[in-house]
C-alpha cells in the first residue's frame, strides 16, 4: 500500500494517528489479566463510537483542503463528547508525534454545569469533588438515611478504583403522587488508598475531604479514601429542590447542538469504504461491550487490536488513492483484517462485513484459508458451578447491587466477581475469569484484598452460604453458590 497522505494535512494525519494510539492502548490495557485495565478499553473504544465514518469521510475527500477541512471537524467532534476527551487527545497526539492542542480548542465545559433537558427543564451538572457541591447535596438529601445500591471495587491496570450508586431521601419538597424515579447519586472514586467497607452496615453517608483527598464514611464505620472523585446525581425532580432553583435562574435557555448532538456529515462514504467504517465501528462497539462486566471473558479484544493494527495509517493511505485504486485497497484492506484477527473474530463477521460488498463471498474465502491452516472456530465456555477456585488467583474486581426497585420494577441483588488465572501455558499471559453469585447477600472489603497476595477461596458456611473469600477476611462476599461466566478459553 502507498504512502500516507502528505503531513502538511496536520488533521487528517492526527486524526489517523489516534486510532492507531487507540488500539496500542486497547492492547496494552488488554495484555494479561493481572493488569487488565476494563476502564480505559471501554473509553478509548468510545472515542470511536461516532467519529469512524467521520474519520473515513475526510480520509476519502477529493482534494486536500476538503479532507483537511473534515478530519479538523471530527476532531472538533470528538474532543466535545466527554469531559475529558481533549486532555487524552492531546496526551495521545504528542506521543504520535501531533500538536492535537494546535488543531482544536479545548471544548467548553459542557458537563461540569448545570444544563437544560429536551423539555428544557434544568438537571444537575456532572460534578467534580467540589465543598459547594458536598453543601448542596447535603442541604437537599437527608444523606444519613442513605442506602448503598451498588458498590464496585476494580482494579484498573494497577490503580484501585471504586463506584457506588447511593439510594437517596429528599429532604425538599416535591410532589409525591407525580411519577418519577427515586433519586440516586453515582460517585466515581479514582485512586482509592483506604477501604473499608460493609453492604450491611448501617445506614447513612457522609461525604466530605482532606489534604488526602476525597473521603466516604459509611455507616457506623466504614470508609473510602481515595485521591479524587467524582459525582453525577440523578433525580427527576431535582429542579424543585434548593440547588436546582439557584441553577434554573442561571443556567439560559437550551440551543440546539449545544451538547453536540450531530457529528459531522460531510461527503459520503460508498462501496468499500462504507465496507471498512462498518467493519472498525463494530469492532469498537464490540471491544467497548466490556463496559458490561458479564462480558468482560467473551469479547477477543486481543484478536481485534491483532487484527486491526495500524488501521490509521491504512486507512489513509488506502482514501488518498485515485478513486480506481482506492475501491479495491479498501477492499485488500478488509481482507487483511478479517485474516489478521483469523478465526476469533467469526461469530463477528456477519456484523462486521454488513456493508461490504460480496461479503458472503469475502467471508468464505477467508474462512477457506484459515481452514487450510488448521484453525478451528472458537467454542465458548458454558456456565457451570463452581465449588472452588484455584489459590493461584488475583481478585481484579467484586462488585455487589442490593436488592431495589428501579421504575417500579423489583430488581433481584446480584454479585459477580473478576479474577486473574494463569494460563494453561507455561509463560503466557494470564486470563479473566468472571464468577456470578446466586443470591447474594453481603460484600465486606478492605483494600489489602486487591494486592494480588491473599489466597482466594470459595467456602461453606452455617446456613448452606457459599462465602467467596480473598486471604482470612480481607474481603467476603456471602453467596448461596457461584457459577463461571462462558469464555473464550
Amino acid at each position: 500500500m502507498s504512502a500516507p497522505p502528505d503531513p502538511a494535512e496536520p488533521s487528517l494525519a492526527a486524526l489517523g494517528a489516534l486510532l492507531d494510539r487507540s488500539l496500542h492502548q486497547i492492547a496494552d490495557a488488554a495484555r494479561d489479566a493481572r493488569t487488565f485495565d476494563r476502564e480505559t478499553i471501554r473509553a478509548v473504544s468510545d472515542a470511536w463510537d461516532n467519529s469512524t465514518f467521520p474519520l473515513l469521510r475526510a480520509a476519502t475527500g477529493r482534494t486536500p483542503r476538503a479532507r483537511e477541512r473534515r478530519a479538523r471537524a471530527a476532531l472538533e467532534w470528538m474532543a466535545r463528547l466527554r469531559p475529558t476527551r481533549w486532555d487524552w487527545m492531546v496526551e495521545q497526539g504528542a506521543i504520535a508525534g501531533h500538536r492535537i492542542d494546535a488543531l482544536v480548542q479545548p471544548p467548553p465545559a459542557l458537563f461540569d454545569k448545570p444544563y437544560r433537558d429536551y423539555r428544557g427543564t434544568v438537571r444537575p451538572a456532572y460534578h467534580h469533588w467540589r465543598p459547594q457541591t458536598l453543601t448542596d447535596l447535603a442541604d437537599d438529601y437527608l444523606l444519613g438515611a442513605s442506602t448503598i445500591r451498588h458498590l464496585q471495587l476494580e482494579r484498573a491496570g494497577a490503580r484501585l478504583g471504586a463506584f457506588l450508586i447511593l439510594d437517596l431521601v429528599r429532604s425538599y419538597d416535591h410532589d409525591a403522587n407525580t411519577p418519577g424515579s427515586a433519586p440516586t447519586l453515582e460517585v466515581h472514586l479514582d485512586e482509592v488508598s483506604e477501604v473499608d467497607v460493609d453492604t450491611g452496615a448501617a445506614l447513612g453517608v457522609c461525604l466530605g475531604s482532606d489534604e488526602r483527598g476525597a473521603t466516604i464514611a459509611l455507616g457506623s464505620g466504614g470508609l473510602l479514601r481515595a485521591r479524587d472523585a467524582s459525582l453525577r446525581l440523578e433525580d427527576p425532580f431535582w429542579h424543585l429542590s434548593g440547588a436546582g432553583r439557584r441553577a434554573d435562574v442561571q443556567t439560559p435557555p437550551r440551543q440546539a447542538g449545544s451538547r453536540g448532538e450531530h457529528p459531522p456529515q460531510e461527503g459520503k462514504v460508498d462501496s468499500c469504504a462504507r465496507g471498512a467504517a462498518t467493519f472498525l465501528l463494530w469492532a469498537m462497539m464490540r471491544i467497548r461491550s466490556v463496559r458490561y462486566p458479564g462480558e468482560v471473558t467473551r469479547i477477543p479484544v486481543e484478536a481485534y487490536c491483532r487484527a486491526l493494527h495500524g488501521a490509521g495509517h491504512d486507512i489513509l493511505a488506502a482514501g488518498a488513492l485515485p478513486a480506481r485504486q482506492r475501491e479495491a485497497a479498501f477492499r485488500s484492506l478488509v481482507t487483511t483484517w478479517l485474516q489478521r484477527g483469523g478465526i476469533a473474530l467469526a461469530p463477528d463477521w456477519k456484523r462486521l462485513l454488513k456493508d461490504m460488498p460480496d461479503a458472503a463471498e469475502l467471508a468464505r474465502a477467508t474462512r477457506e484459508d484459515l481452514a487450510l491452516r488448521g484453525f478451528l472456530p472458537p467454542v465458548l465456555g458454558s456456565s457451570r458451578e463452581v465449588t472452588g477456585v484455584a489459590d493461584r488467583a488475583d481478585l481484579r474486581r467484586a462488585a455487589y447491587t442490593a436488592a431495589h426497585t428501579d421504575m417500579r420494577v423489583r430488581r433481584e441483588a446480584r454479585a459477580m466477581v473478576h479474577l486473574a488465572v494463569p494460563a494453561q501455558e507455561e509463560g503466557a499471559p494470564w486470563r479473566l475469569r468472571a464468577l456470578n453469585a446466586t443470591d447474594p447477600v453481603r460484600l465486606r472489603a478492605r483494600a489489602e484484598a486487591f494486592d494480588g497476595g491473599g489466597r482466594v477461596r470459595i467456602g461453606k458456611s452455617r446456613g448452606e452460604l457459599e462465602p467467596f473469600v480473598v486471604g482470612e477476611d480481607a474481603l467476603t462476599l456471602d453467596a448461596r453458590a457461584w457459577s463461571q461466566e462462558p469464555s473464550l478459553d
